[in-house]
């Protein structure tokens, strides 16, 4: 007798109602963008608040959700570690990095001695840590990207350029997967991880990341070879698309529809800024390594 297939157990996570429609997007993205801009083109202590409070919030929603599957999470003590990291690639001459992660580890297994009475010991340290790690480092490389221009040579206000160019090529690939969904998603592999991601859906992104790529190399980002831009294109267009079902994949786990509503049409701090996460780094280090061979 052939042995059958387990169930598919249905998600326990809220189903996206028609509220969040195309128009809530657009309009959070004219309101959202020229901030962006300024934001990027100020860089020093401008663009560092901008993404300390982006980290602050995501943290934030992370731990909710985290809570939320009766977990305990050292909230405070991840708020440190996270803006630490921020202030050590924002002025890496100020701080010991050494320093800021061998405490970070030992205080945390340290502070559980507290809760001798806690269940989830280990489950609550990876929380805190893990927290801290996917938001608030991955989230530090739009600060390296802003900060680059010290490392590679190039003016201070090159560095708005790179920063734009991570969101130009992730956001485009976003709206692009979007869109090619919305018309034309068929096959959907990943049904058990975000239901309405379809193959066609990836296709699409990956092609609006490629033509976005080419628009900034042509607009602001003539450092950028053909070549470049199409690497660029391809690694984001893969990996921003990562990013996003790595965040579907949590917030199914913790059985969540949003990381939070903040956003009008995107829902929270994560759901906006997961493919970032993954595409601000592709960024940095092609940049860094391939463009300016900084060491």
């Amino acid at each position: 007798m052939t042995a059958s297939e387990p169930p598919v157990e249905p998600s326990t996570a809220p189903a996206k109602t028609s509220s969040w429609m195309l128009g809530l997007r657009i309009a959070s993205g004219v309101l959202f963008v020229p901030l962006l801009i300024v934001l990027a083109w100020a860089g020093g202590y401008a663009f560092f608040s901008f993404v300390a409070l982006e980290v602050s919030l995501g943290l934030i929603e992370f731990w909710r959700m985290m809570r939320g599957k009766g977990y305990r999470p050292y909230v405070r003590w991840g708020f440190v570690i996270g803006l630490g990291l921020l202030w050590f690639v924002f002025r890496p001459w100020a701080a010991h990095v050494d320093l800021l992660v061998t405490g970070a580890i030992i205080l945390t297994l340290a502070f559980e001695l507290r809760r001798p009475e806690a269940r989830q010991r280990v489950e609550d340290m990876a929380v805190t840590l893990f927290g801290v790690l996917y938001v608030g480092w991955l989230s530090a490389h739009f600060i390296m990207l802003r900060e680059l221009p010290w490392r590679a040579g190039t003016p201070y206000a090159e560095g708005a350029s790179y920063v734009l160019l991570a969101f130009m090529i992730t956001w485009g690939c976003d709206t692009g997967a979007y869109a090619f969904g919305r018309l034309f998603g068929r096959n959907r592999p990943w049904a058990h991880i975000s239901p309405r991601k379809s193959i066609e859906g990836a296709v699409g992104g990956l092609v609006t990341a490629l033509l976005a790529a080419q628009g900034a190399r042509l607009w602001f980002a003539p450092y950028l070879t053909v070549f470049d831009a199409v690497v660029l294109g391809l690694l984001v267009g893969v990996f921003a698309q990562v990013g996003d079902l790595v965040e579907s994949l949590l917030k199914r786990d913790a059985a969540h529809g949003d990381s939070s509503d903040l956003i009008p049409g995107h829902g929270g701090i994560l759901d906006r800024f997961d493919s970032l996460y993954f595409g601000a780094p592709v960024v940095f280090y092609y940049l860094k390594v391939v463009v300016f061979g900084v060491p």
